[in-house]
């Protein structure tokens, strides 16, 4: 049997549209075994209708590297235990997809390497910003050139935690992306790559204090606030509780602050916030996954 455990992640943040991403501790985790016929999929806390056939995003993971490497197996059990919410901007299509390749990529021998099993899931997934960090832990900035993912994982302090806030709806990918202009102006265009710059390097350095200027966005989170529930309301309110950067987590409608201390603090602060204002949000402290996917076989 394999078990894989595989971190949720946060992309986008801020100016780092499709680029950066980092790994947070919720997880999700799986238990893989080839057994004699069939295939079984059983699903735990997904927190949304899980497809129990072939159409299984685990398992059509699983397929590529099957398909790839030559492997076929007799057949399948999957056991997924998953606390990663689903289509809320946290990375459960990417820790499935990462989960069920490198599962696959166990159970069939090991012959894929991690930056092989990345350049699929990318593909897969249309872009590489929740699949590297769900992969290799970290910060990650990342981009593909000729279809394969460059990435470079960077591990954070500690100190550094997330306060992550879900609404009880969803948005769609494919809706909130389709929003998106085909074209910026040049102005907004330089406006978030000096913003995307800064972000990592003051992330990377711990130099907070200019966080909140370099998550700062153009490109996406001006066109989906629409989507989101109160979100520039919200946003103002976690720079009052002690946010040192707020920002949209993927295409939403997760809403993340990025905190250096205070975390007790913020987290009552804000869940008395959705309480007196009629949203529905949760707020959860959230620390840094510097590791990335666990894989073991027992």
């Amino acid at each position: 049997m394999i078990k894989v455990k595989v971190p949720a992640s946060s992309a986008n943040m801020g100016a780092g549209f499709d680029t950066l991403g980092v790994a947070v501790g919720l997880y999700n985790r799986l238990q893989i075994e080839e057994i004699p016929s069939g295939l079984e999929i059983r699903t735990f806390n997904a927190g949304g209708y899980v497809l129990q056939n072939e159409n299984n995003l685990i398992y059509r993971a699983m397929r590529e590297v099957f398909d790839t490497v030559g492997y076929e197996p007799t057949g399948i059990r999957i056991v997924q235990n998953s606390a990663i919410p689903m289509t809320r901007g946290l990375g459960s299509s990417s820790a499935c997809i990462i989960g069920g390749m490198i599962g696959a990529n166990a159970l069939s021998g090991r012959h894929l390497s991690y930056g092989y099993m990345l350049d699929m899931a990318a593909k897969m997934e249309g872009h590489p910003d929740n699949a590297a960090p769900a992969m290799y832990g970290g910060f990650c900035v990342s981009l593909v050139e000729d279809g394969h993912v460059l990435t470079k994982s960077c591990k954070l302090n500690p100190k550094i935690k997330f306060a992550v806030m879900i609404p009880d709806y969803f948005v769609a990918t494919r809706k909130s992306r389709g929003i998106l202009p085909e074209t910026v102006n040049l102005k907004d265009a330089a406006f978030n790559i000096s913003r995307a710059s800064m972000f990592q390097a003051a992330l990377i350095s711990g130099d907070m204090e200019k966080l909140r200027y370099a998550a700062e966005d153009k490109l996406h989170q001006p066109y989906r606030r629409d989507y989101v529930d109160g979100m520039n309301e919200i946003f103002e309110r976690t720079y009052e509780a002690g946010s040192r950067a707020t920002y949209l987590s993927g295409s939403g409608p997760t809403i993340v602050s990025i905190l250096d201390g205070g975390y007790d603090e913020f987290e009552t602060e804000m869940i008395q916030f959705f309480s007196e204002n009629s949203h529905k949000w949760n707020c959860r402290i959230l620390s840094i996954d510097n590791v990335g996917t666990v894989v073991s076989e027992i």
